[in-house]
């Protein structure tokens, strides 16, 4: 009876140990991990780039020089028209959804128009002609935007800054002998500008976007008695390298 029950004790602890050993082998076996989600993207940093594209606005010269007999020429609004090409600087900082940042470029321009007129004082006839171009164009501005992972809809506002040339040409003829005079003058034109625009990331340090931009540059006398007004709008689209 004592043999049969030592062999019971014994059959027993080979049993737990056996049990103990599976139960170790199956905290052994190797353990799965779950990838992490990938991180969010975010706008936040600085970047630099390049845009391009087209312009279109209204220009307008009143011209009063002055002399008797000679009425002040007033073109009321003609259209002017062109391309723009530059290079931009900004910083983003995104709070969630929400994005703030600010933004400048310094762009060539070549958007330009030509007035002409025929002139009849007295005995004499002639034509004149006055023109408007604008140079390069700068705008400094606040960005607010809101962004859906990699795409970002944006408002922008803030100043511009232009080099506006103004010409004008005269010619007339009294009894056959005429005479003709050309004068240009170029200045830097200070006004504001609005817009809104879209920026897509197509990876994380490069962004394209499309945007349009009003620009106001005002009225301010040239040529010492032209007074010229100049504003145009713009569309155009760039690439910004994000660091």
């Amino acid at each position: 009876m004592r043999k049969r029950s030592v062999a019971v004790l014994v059959a027993t602890a080979a049993l737990t140990i056996v049990a103990a050993r599976s139960a170790v082998a199956a905290d052994l076996s190797p353990p799965i991990y779950k990838a992490l989600p990938p991180p969010a993207f975010s706008w936040t940093g600085w970047y630099v780039g390049v845009n391009g594209g087209g312009e279109w606005g209204q220009t307008s010269h009143t011209a009063s020089v002055g002399v008797t007999g000679l009425p002040a020429l007033t073109t009321g609004n003609f259209n002017v028209s062109g391309a723009i090409a530059g290079g931009t600087l900004g910083y983003n900082y995104q709070m969630g959804q929400w994005l703030v940042g600010v933004e400048t470029d310094l762009n060539w321009t070549n958007e330009k128009a030509t007035y002409n007129t025929n002139l009849t004082v007295g005995a004499a006839t002639g034509s004149a002609s006055l023109s408007s171009q604008l140079n390069w164009l700068d705008t400094t501005r606040v960005r607010v935007g809101w962004a859906w992972d990699r795409v970002l809809f944006y408002g922008t506002g803030g100043g511009a800054f232009g080099g506006l040339t103004a010409t004008a040409n005269a010619s007339a003829a009294v009894s056959g002998v005429g005479a003709a005079v050309t004068a240009a003058d170029t200045q830097t034109r200070f006004g504001w500008t609005a817009g809104a625009g879209i920026e897509y990331a197509f990876a994380n340090n490069l962004s394209g976007k499309v945007e349009y931009l009003y620009v106001d540059l005002g009225s301010q006398n040239e040529l010492l008695v032209d007074s010229v007004k100049f504003k145009t709008n713009m569309v155009r689209a760039g690439l910004n390298l994000r660091f």
